[in-house]
């Protein structure tokens, strides 16, 4: 490959081309030779794998059980659509025999259910593509139960006559590395894109994907039975991708085979998910960390929000008056803050923002995740009126300004305060509750409760508005506010258009702690 290719930085588009390190090459994955051989037995040599390598790498053990069932009789569906479908079942999510029950009482349970499904039908879609692949007639393994169940015509289709009494000891082998694969693969957005390195070896334990178990059964009971932290979602991806790297108070890395960051904060959709990057921003260190750079938010040095440079007046239209092309962005990177330790493997990532005035700051990435995490997405609701406390006057503040005025190690404190920004800026401001109302052709005044998320809102005609600004308008209460806008970098989310979003933020004293807390 041409030196230049290989030296292009990685951007993304939709977030006007915010440049993550380096490409990285096109990577040599997969194996090349067969992964069962007669006489060695099957397994996945050491390597680096896609998730469609993987269903691949699996398949050989499939193909010993259908040799062995042999063709099925005329009016009787094939030995391979019965078990395809029966993986198909054990896969999905509220069957008689799905081999997980993800409860959907919560917004990330929801998530991760939804994930669980996509990643289920991605991976049968893969097994059903995958056909002639080398095989032993003779091979035999000891594959204790996992519980895995099978469809009635499928038991008896394995325990009938066509059968011999090791093949089910082989077909469940191949269930439950479909089943770990699956799992292992729930913290990644792009899941279908993620590289995931094996190290082969003779024990059970090493055998495919089995190296995933210990982490899979501690993520899963969580996922079950309490509520998903980002931190545990950051662990359960991490020791499937780098192992042996901490993950003490880390919510990215980067390893070998590219960069794991937050999804949202590089032009994923999700707040929770992690997102595969194939660049690399350390060229110094093959494997690092990045941490937060307040590991405890909360004892965080705070500073007043600056003095506002525009007011509007109660029920007054806000009116944006800074100018575009002066406070726009002009270039956005991530970069490894300077005052990292570069004798260890943890680093400090930051987002870098040059503005079209000349201005530039940089935002810690972590502080970013956070605002995202932290933040409500609220939908419009008919019928209602805006409250009183949407009709107080309104201040604006240009982003660019504000970065600019404030000290990377200090967190912008509001109090009784709305800030509306637009999406391609980062603020650095105190989380405690942040409300996000995308919109595109119109504003929206919304109601809050103190106490909990948005109660309701009403939409108002579109005002001509400019980008990059950031409108504040304060509340008639007294109660200490904080929000944060670490979240706010170039246009974060997929669903967020470019140029033409502006969110909303809103801020209230926050009465108990987001399910998704770092810790």
């Amino acid at each position: 490959m041409s030196p230049l290719l290989v030296t292009q930085p990685f951007e993304i588009a939709n977030l006007q081309n915010l440049s993550v390190g380096r490409a990285l090459p096109s990577l040599q994955t997969g194996y090349e030779g067969p992964t069962m051989v007669k006489g060695a037995g099957w397994s996945l040599p050491s390597g680096a794998y896609t998730a469609r390598q993987i269903v691949e790498g699996c398949a050989p053990l499939l193909e010993t059980v259908l040799y062995h069932l042999g063709p099925s009789p005329s009016d009787q569906p094939s030995a391979r659509d019965m078990l395809l479908d029966n993986l198909a079942s054990n896969l999905a999510l509220g069957t008689r025999e799905s081999s997980l029950d993800i409860p959907t009482n919560s917004a990330s349970r929801k998530e991760f259910a939804a994930q669980a499904v996509k990643i289920g039908k991605t991976l049968v879609t893969y097994a059903r593509e995958t056909k002639d692949v080398a095989y032993d007639s003779t091979y035999a393994i000891r594959s204790p139960c996992e519980g895995h169940l099978l469809k009635p015509p499928v038991a008896q289709l394995m325990f009938g006559p066509r059968s011999l009494g090791h093949l089910m000891q082989i077909y469940n082998e191949y269930l439950h590395q479909m089943v770990l694969l699956r799992d292992a693969l729930l913290p990644f957005e792009n899941y279908d894109q993620v590289i995931i390195p094996i190290t082969g070896g003779k024990s059970k334990q090493q055998l495919g994907m089995r190296f995933t178990e210990p982490q899979r059964a501690s993520f899963i009971a969580e996922l079950m039975t309490k509520l998903t932290t980002q931190k545990s979602v950051f662990k359960v991806g991490q020791q499937l991708l780098a192992p042996n790297m901490p993950s003490d108070i880390a919510y990215g890395f980067q390893y070998k085979y590219g960069i794991v960051l937050p999804a949202a904060v590089v032009g994923g959709q999700s707040l929770r998910l992690l997102r595969y990057i194939p660049s690399v921003i350390d060229e110094t260190t093959p494997e690092v960390t990045f941490e937060y750079e307040f590991a405890d938010y909360y004892s965080a040095p705070r500073v007043q929000v600056p003095q506002l440079l525009q007011r509007v007046e109660k029920d007054q239209t806000p009116v944006t008056a800074f100018d575009a092309k002066q406070h726009g962005l002009e270039d956005c990177s991530f970069a490894i803050a300077t005052n990292s330790n570069s004798s260890s493997t943890s680093r400090i990532l930051q987002l870098l923002l040059s503005h079209r005035n000349g201005q530039c700051s940089a935002v810690d990435v972590g502080q970013i995740s956070r605002g995202w995490r932290y933040s409500y997405k609220v939908s419009s609701t008919k019928g209602h009126t805006p409250s009183a406390q949407s009709s107080a006057a309104v201040s604006v503040h240009s982003a660019s300004e504000f970065l600019a005025s404030s000290e990377e190690e200090q967190i912008g404190m509001a109090f009784g305060t709305l800030f509306s920004t637009e999406a391609t800026t980062t603020c650095r401001l105190d989380i405690r509750k942040i409300v996000l109302q995308p919109t595109d052709d119109n504003t929206e005044d919304t109601k809050v409760d103190p106490k909990g998320p948005v109660l309701e809102k009403k939409k108002k005609k579109a005002q001509n508005t400019s980008t990059d600004d950031v409108l504040q308008r304060e509340f008639p209460s007294s109660t200490s506010i904080n929000s944060q806008s670490s979240k706010k970098k170039p246009k974060l989310t997929d669903d967020i258009p470019p140029r033409t979003t502006r969110a909303k933020i809103k801020s209230a004293a926050r009465s108990k702690k987001p399910e998704d807390e770092d810790e």
